[in-house]
């Protein structure tokens, strides 16, 4: 069942591994403090009614029980010290993963442009744009010339100057009546 799962399912499952660990520890000292505490109650009674045996039995057991939780404060402190350095080591991780990726696209970038090819497009482009304005120039001053000239060829044939005196005149009679 757990054959294909992914690397994120697999680092869950074993943070809530450590997890549980470290709730069970902590569960295990808070009753071994309680023990503690209750085989210190009943040795203060063992005493007060004069039972020796049962008093040096007691102690024995505080004894162990003391050394027990003790034990396991050190193991919870171990395991809380090697998830800190878990996580900076993942955290670590983290940023040499991005590094990587910010190194492979900034590769990528400078890898795509071809310098010497720019170049010798933006040559070609400047050439050209050049040609293009000698041609605009040589249009316009062809244009203007006509223009200036006010003749376009064969306009005579068209309509004459004094039809256009005509109409002209036409015009202003109208106008003013």
């Amino acid at each position: 069942m757990g054959l294909f799962k992914s690397r994120e399912e697999r680092k869950i499952e074993r943070d809530i591994e450590i997890r549980k660990g470290v709730n069970a520890l902590r569960r295990n000292i808070r009753d071994l403090s309680k023990h503690e505490h209750s085989y210190i109650d009943k040795a203060k009674r063992a005493k007060k009614i004069g039972d020796k045996q049962q008093y040096d039995f007691l102690r024995r057991q505080l004894k162990k029980t003391a050394a027990q939780r003790r034990l396991r404060e050190r193991q919870l402190l171990s395991i809380e010290t090697a998830v800190q350095i878990k996580d900076q080591a993942e955290s670590d991780g983290d940023f040499a993963k991005s590094m990587g990726a910010v190194a492979k696209s900034i590769a990528e970038v400078y890898g795509s442009v071809d310098f010497v090819k720019t170049q010798k497009n933006f040559e070609k482009a400047m050439v050209q744009a050049e040609t293009l304005q000698q041609q605009m120039e040589v249009f316009l001053e062809m244009t203007q010339e006509h223009v200036m000239s006010g003749e376009v060829e064969g306009e005579e044939e068209i309509i004459s100057d004094k039809e256009i005196d005509r109409m002209l005149e036409e015009q202003v009679i109208h106008e003013e009546s």
